[in-house]
C-alpha cells in the first residue's frame, strides 16, 4: 500500500548551510547558448541568487561573472526572474566579503534619559484605560 511507504528525504547536501548575504551588483552569466545579464540579488560561499530578463532552465551550467570574480556554477531554480545558482567549488569567504557592501541603517538620536520617566509606565498605561467609556 501507498499509505505505509516511507518517503524519500531530500540529501543533507541539498539544504542550505553558508549564510547568504544581500547584494547587488552587475553580473553574467555565460552560457553554451548565449550571455544572460543581471543582477546578482544574494552571494554565499556555496552559491548566488541571479535575476535576470530572461534566466536560463533549471539545469543548465554556465560560468558566472561579477567585478573582478568568474565561477562555474549550475542553475538548480528558477522563479520568475531569478534563478538560483550553485558554485562547482565553494568560494572563499573573502570574495563573499569583498562583495558585499556594508549597508548603513540611518537611527535617529539617542535618547536623553533625562526625558525618560521612571516608574510611570505603568501608570500611564492605567490612566489610559481609565478614560475608555464604560458601556
Amino acid at each position: 500500500m501507498g499509505l505505509f511507504q516511507r518517503r524519500q528525504v531530500a540529501q543533507q547536501s541539498d539544504r542550505r548551510i553558508a549564510r547568504r548575504y544581500a547584494v547587488d551588483c552587475a553580473a553574467r552569466l555565460q552560457l553554451l547558448g548565449g550571455e544572460r545579464e543581471g543582477r546578482l540579488r544574494d552571494l554565499s560561499v556555496d552559491g548566488a541568487q541571479l535575476e535576470a530578463v530572461d534566466p536560463p532552465m533549471e539545469g543548465v551550467s554556465g560560468l558566472l561573472t561579477w567585478a573582478d570574480q568568474e565561477h562555474f556554477c549550475k542553475v538548480v531554480w528558477v522563479k520568475g526572474s531569478c534563478c538560483g545558482l550553485v558554485f562547482e567549488r565553494s568560494i572563499p569567504p573573502s570574495i563573499v566579503e569583498r562583495t558585499v557592501e556594508p549597508v548603513e541603517i540611518e537611527s535617529g538620536p539617542v535618547a536623553n534619559f533625562s526625558n525618560i520617566p521612571l516608574g510611570q509606565k505603568r501608570s500611564r498605561r492605567a490612566a489610559f484605560l481609565s478614560d475608555v467609556p464604560e458601556d
